[in-house]
């Protein structure tokens, strides 16, 4: 365990999921690893946040974190068949609703309102950045990884052995910020979800159905770039030193 003045934003991550919601509320990146190599103590400084505050929030989690939600125990084996199964259906089918709802709105109120069709393209874009992501991670990566963790039980996955994470690796770390700064021009084309006072039914569906989305993505994110993805290079460099 770190000492409490030493300790990342990543490590408080690592420890309780739930810490999320606290950084969220300061505004604060916790799904990669810009903060990885920063005490949270100094980035507060950094920013003017209120670092007491904020481990005070961190301290009244439940200390306890349910297995179900601490990914970082799991097996890679259970936590990519839970990527696999679960968190990946839910990125696809989410952002092609709101693809199809936000292309609704366009069509309806696309004459009035014609900044929409700004924030559409956007929503199209990082459609299209998330459903290639998935299919790399599915078809390369997370077999690869299958390999390296259980290799008598993946036998048909290996590959010739030499470095191959680095490169892949580094070319999802630059999709996750891709997705993260088109998100951000969301949320500024929204009004952090806020867009107009008055809005219609699906209006506010779109607002709900992005927010909600942007805490999943980020949590997603958190996963891999702060669990998987550090114990794969582990288990890579173990299997090519053998």
């Amino acid at each position: 365990m770190n000492n409490l003045n030493s300790k990342t934003v990543i490590d408080f991550m690592v420890e309780n999921i739930a810490a999320a919601e606290v950084f969220q509320k300061y505004g604060i990146n916790y799904s990669n690893n810009s903060n990885s190599n920063i005490s949270l103590q100094n980035l507060c400084q950094r920013h003017h946040l209120q670092y007491d505050e904020i481990i005070k929030e961190l301290n009244s989690l439940n200390s306890k974190v349910p297995y179900l939600k601490n990914y970082n125990v799991w097996d890679l084996d259970l936590l990519i068949n839970f990527l696999v199964e679960i968190d990946h259906p839910f990125k696809n089918d989410n952002i092609l609703f709101i693809e199809k709802l936000a292309n609704k709105i366009l069509e309806i109120h696309g004459k009035q309102l014609s900044e929409f069709e700004e924030l559409f393209l956007l929503i199209q874009k990082i459609a299209s950045e998330i459903q290639h992501h998935i299919h790399i991670e599915e078809k390369t990566l997370f077999p690869y990884i299958l390999f390296l963790n259980s290799p008598s039980k993946y036998p048909e996955k290996a590959i010739d052995k030499k470095p191959f994470l680095i490169d892949i690796l580094h070319n999802l770390d630059k999709q996750h910020k891709i997705f993260c700064n088109l998100w951000n021009q969301i949320k500024e084309h929204t009004n952090h979800y806020q867009l107009y006072a008055d809005i219609d039914n699906n209006f506010k569906l779109l607002l709900y159905k992005l927010k909600q989305f942007e805490l999943k993505l980020h949590n997603h994110i958190h996963i891999e770039n702060n669990i998987l993805f550090p114990k794969a290079l582990e288990l890579e460099k173990k299997y090519l030193q053998d």
